[in-house]
């Protein structure tokens, strides 16, 4: 479990060095921070992670002021890690994150996204993603969905046999979904 926790936190890291990058006006080091961030993920996978090289910023440039009022981006608040035996992939673990560039502390954010890894070739690798599933005509999260660039034999409703989790840090609950899925697989059933 320790090896895949500082997986997901250099991938973390990593992920708010590309939009820090991308802050600063930064291009050459922009596009540097998103091959090292896309190649911790599988192929295919990396398409779903929300950003790609550019040849410039175009309206995405800052200006000066712009860039000394926005700071650095911070990384997601990473909630819990929980380890499970899949059929397919064998041992993956699921994080349960924040969205990017969180403002508050991490009890007063909700889940946003959940990175499903694994270990291919003895390296950790994104296999999938999972993102938040809203009602369309309420926009109450409603549970998980797998992200369109996942392979097609991951089912995140089936990830496999449970096997553990470590909690870090309990999210708020504003989402009537959030701070139920944390406590999931803290409760033991009574026999």
């Amino acid at each position: 479990m320790e090896k895949a926790k500082e997986f997901i936190l250099e991938f973390l890291a990593k992920e708010a060095e590309c939009w820090s990058n991308l802050n600063l006006n930064d291009l050459d080091a922009f596009n540097q921070s998103v091959r090292e961030f896309r190649s911790m993920a599988i192929e295919g996978v990396e398409k779903g992670l929300g950003i790609s090289e550019r040849t410039d910023f175009g309206i995405f440039t800052r200006t000066e002021k712009e860039i000394t009022e926005n700071p650095l981006i911070k990384p997601r608040h990473l909630y819990k890690l929980s380890a499970y035996k899949n059929k397919i992939y064998g041992d993956i673990w699921v994080a349960y994150v924040s969205i990017k560039n969180p403002i508050d502390e991490p009890n007063k954010s909700v889940f946003s996204n959940g990175f499903i890894m694994s270990e291919i070739d003895n390296e950790f690798k994104i296999i999938g993603i999972m993102g938040m599933k809203l009602n369309k005509l309420t926009m109450n999260v409603t549970g998980w969905k797998g992200n369109i660039y996942n392979p097609s034999d991951l089912d995140i409703k089936k990830l496999g046999k449970f096997v553990s989790t470590e909690h870090y840090s309990e999210p708020d609950n504003r989402d009537n979904f959030s701070l139920n899925e944390y406590l999931k697989d803290k409760i033991v059933p009574n026999p």
